[in-house]
């Protein structure tokens, strides 16, 4: 059971992760000596670097944390890839939508990261279960795939809950590819078999940089068709 004391904590840090998805960014302050930060208030030797989900917060706190401050934007993708690593290696903590309250909330890096791909993931498969379609990059030449992070030599389907979101990624080496709306039945049937035979995985919404939290099939099965859903596709 949590502390009472520990509640709020939870409250903001559940708050801060959902608006970081959904706005896939983060606000930071930059002053003469670097990064804006604050001693970590039960060790002093710890620093906490200050972020917030909103810019307009971030500008109000500049001159606090700062001497001639700017604030910047770090991409979703950069923070996962990137600076949350950088963080960890040296001993930082994440103080989030930071206010200047004697209590305000920290996080790990890695813990922090583990939250953001939880919820990413969550919110995933919550939208494509929603709408019954799975949206993918195709041609002529098949599906656009990628290369895999979680095992080597495997490659990995991309997957999106939404048309715009998939016309959004066909750039680049995936220009020739268009977006095709699949159901859960075809998708389960058809391409569930596909990534079976060849080893691959399912990359949901991935992102520059960072990739995904890539899923079997079997796990996306799992999470995507419950059992009594499943029964009732395959009865269609």
């Amino acid at each position: 059971m949590q502390s009472p004391s520990r509640i709020p904590e939870l409250v903001q840090r559940e708050r801060f992760v959902r608006r970081l998805t959904a706005g896939r960014a983060l606000h930071f302050v930059a002053g003469q000596e670097g990064w804006a930060t604050v001693p970590f208030r039960h060790d002093a030797s710890r620093e906490v670097v200050l972020f917030w989900t909103d810019r307009r917060e971030a500008e109000t706190w500049a001159d606090v944390v700062a001497a001639t401050p700017t604030v910047h934007e770090v991409s979703i993708g950069q923070l996962l890839a990137e600076v949350l690593p950088m963080l960890a290696l040296r001993g930082c903590l994440v103080g989030h939508d930071w206010s200047a309250d004697p209590s305000d909330p920290v996080i790990e890096p890695g813990e922090l990261a583990e939250r953001i791909w939880r919820e990413r993931t969550d919110a995933h498969i919550t939208a494509i279960r929603s709408t019954g379609t799975v949206w993918l990059l195709e041609s002529a030449g098949g599906p656009a795939m990628l290369p895999s992070l979680r095992l080597s030599g495997s490659d990995c389907l991309p997957v999106w809950a939404d048309r715009n979101a998939a016309a959004a990624a066909a750039t680049g080496s995936w220009a020739n590819k268009r977006p095709l709306g699949v159901s859960l039945k075809v998708f389960h049937d058809r391409y569930l078999p596909f990534l079976e035979q060849r080893g691959g995985l399912i990359a949901p919404e991935p992102l520059a940089l960072a990739g995904s939290r890539e899923l079997t099939p079997s796990e996306f099965a799992t999470v995507v068709f419950p059992h009594e859903a499943l029964a009732r596709l395959r009865a269609v």
